[in-house]
């Protein structure tokens, strides 16, 4: 309800608005994407924890999830002037999970990417390391302090430089990523 009586005011519906009420209405349509986020966060992270969530296991191209993901993100990241590049095998590399959990692990990964980088780019990598798959996400953003790393998954954890840079996050789609990896017996790191 709240978002439609915000958007009926953007949209001018009751009368125009002065730059001020405008700016003031954009700041209540932005805060309220942030808490759908974290609530969504929230959902996930309580579900994964819980059990509460049926796996639905199929063979799926791990490389066909991370190709889609990362088309999503092609214009975010062009809008920001950076590069995003995908690398993966040209031979289908299957995976047993849940489709939802392969494209929630991949669009958290390559979120966080895109949002802490402001030139260069991103590199996504698929490749098979023995019989599991190993996706690589790097970019040449703000980096990951030293005195952050041990702390990095944990549940609403943000590091001082990434809270600077980037107001909005929940600290929560690190831990989510860490949840679904452990969830199939891969790692992270």
């Amino acid at each position: 309800v709240t978002e439609s009586l915000l958007m009926t005011l953007e949209g001018g519906y009751v009368g125009p608005l002065a730059p001020d009420q405008a700016d003031v209405v954009a700041r209540a349509q932005r805060r309220l994407a942030s808490l759908h986020a974290l609530i969504d966060d929230l959902l996930d992270l309580a579900a994964g924890k819980a059990d509460m969530v049926s796996i639905q296991r199929r063979i799926l191209d791990l490389g066909a999830v991370v190709t889609e993901v990362a088309e999503r993100f092609q214009s975010v990241a062009a809008g920001k002037g950076i590069g995003l590049d995908v690398r993966a095998p040209d031979a289908a590399l299957s995976v047993s999970c849940d489709p939802a959990d392969a494209e929630r692990l991949v669009v958290n990964l390559l979120s966080n990417a895109v949002k802490y980088t402001k030139q260069g780019g991103v590199t996504v990598s698929l490749a098979r390391d023995g019989d599991q798959a190993r996706l690589d996400v790097t970019d040449t953003g703000i980096g990951i302090p030293q005195d952050a790393l041990p702390h990095l998954f944990q549940e609403f954890y943000r590091a001082g430089n990434a809270k600077a840079v980037e107001e909005s996050g929940t600290g929560l789609g690190l831990s989510i990523v860490k949840l679904l990896v452990e969830r199939y017996g891969g790692q992270i790191a």
